[in-house]
């Protein structure tokens, strides 16, 4: 694999220097192995953001302006630029590779033939920051596991490679259904595996997350928690998985789980159980009213009118 493209999605919010140096860091040192990196700044703010076109051009990354908002069509415009690569490699704007980060995401497609490699996201807070936050693990729940093939072949596209030529093999892209929603990273990963694409993850091939100020309140854990249920409901319905009863039992023990977190948390005070019980209930309610809109919106639907769109959703934020 010997041409790459790196891919940053953003709505100009956020300070991208930092990412950029990094990768750029990264991209010298696999080099001398023969691999070509290039870097793109995808910007997908509402009117372009100035600021975002210079530090791309501040640290010789091309920048490419998505003029449509939404999760999937700056998707979509980065396969459109990887048509040329072998494998394209999505870090969001808010994440900073470690070191060895893109080595392990080359070697390790080499080693295990992978048409996708994911590898880890952990968050990181600043100091005093809240005691619910353990740390980020609050956050970003770490789920420890040998490198090699995913069972299940999901996969999100915070921290993701991909290679080109399973895309052009599978036909697939992002679903513009998901614009506002999110979630279309998880359907269009899943609908990979089930083409017969090799997915893997690589643990070496860590990044950090770094968190917006509205992430450190218990507010926004809340709303985060809501639009994760939602959207899972919502990856479901696209994959046509059904919310049966097996599904709808284990969403109910999660809430229960949820309201004994809070309960015994606050018995012992402990904010971290609370937080993670607050969570557990914020995804489930997001999970409920997901179903709920759109089992009321099926039984509306005359029946010759097809599959309503499931992007009627919440304001679209990265």
């Amino acid at each position: 694999m010997h041409s790459v493209l790196i891919a940053v999605p953003t709505l100009g919010r956020r300070p991208v220097g930092p990412l950029l140096t990094e990768l750029a860091r990264q991209a010298a040192q696999v080099r001398p192995s023969g691999r070509a990196v290039e870097i793109v700044l995808l910007d997908n703010s509402a009117g372009g953001s100035v600021t975002a076109r210079r530090t791309a051009a501040a640290h010789d990354a091309h920048y490419r302006r998505v003029p449509r908002r939404g999760y999937a069509q700056v998707r979509n415009a980065a396969l459109d630029m990887a048509e040329e690569h072998e494998a394209l490699v999505f870090i969001d704007d808010d994440e900073i590779p470690l070191q060895g980060w893109l080595e392990a995401l080359l070697k390790g497609a080499d080693r295990y033939g992978a048409d996708v490699v994911w590898g880890p996201v952990r968050a990181v807070v600043p100091p005093g920051s809240p005691r619910w936050a353990a740390g980020g693990s609050t956050l970003r729940r770490q789920c420890p596991r040998p490198d090699g093939p995913l069972c299940r072949g999901v996969a999100g596209s915070g921290n993701t490679l991909l290679r080109t030529s399973a895309v052009q093999r599978t036909g697939l892209r992002f679903e513009e259904q998901f614009d506002l929603s999110g979630a279309e990273d998880t359907v269009f990963f899943s609908k990979m595996a089930r083409a017969g694409a090799r997915v893997v993850w690589i643990g070496s091939a860590r990044v950090v997350e770094t968190q917006d100020p509205d992430r450190l309140t218990l507010a926004g854990l809340l709303r985060r928690g809501y639009r994760r249920g939602a959207a899972s409901a919502w990856a479901q319905q696209a994959l046509e998985q059904g919310w049966g009863p097996r599904l709808v039992v284990r969403r109910s023990a999660r809430m229960a789980r949820g309201v004994v977190r809070i309960i015994g948390g606050s018995a012992v005070f402990r904010p971290v159980t609370v937080a993670l019980g607050a969570e557990d209930m914020a995804f489930v309610s997001g999970w409920g009213a997901a179903v709920i809109r759109a089992l009321f919106r099926a039984c509306r639907r005359p029946p010759t009118t097809g599959a309503a769109p499931l992007s009627e959703r919440v304001p679209f934020q990265q």
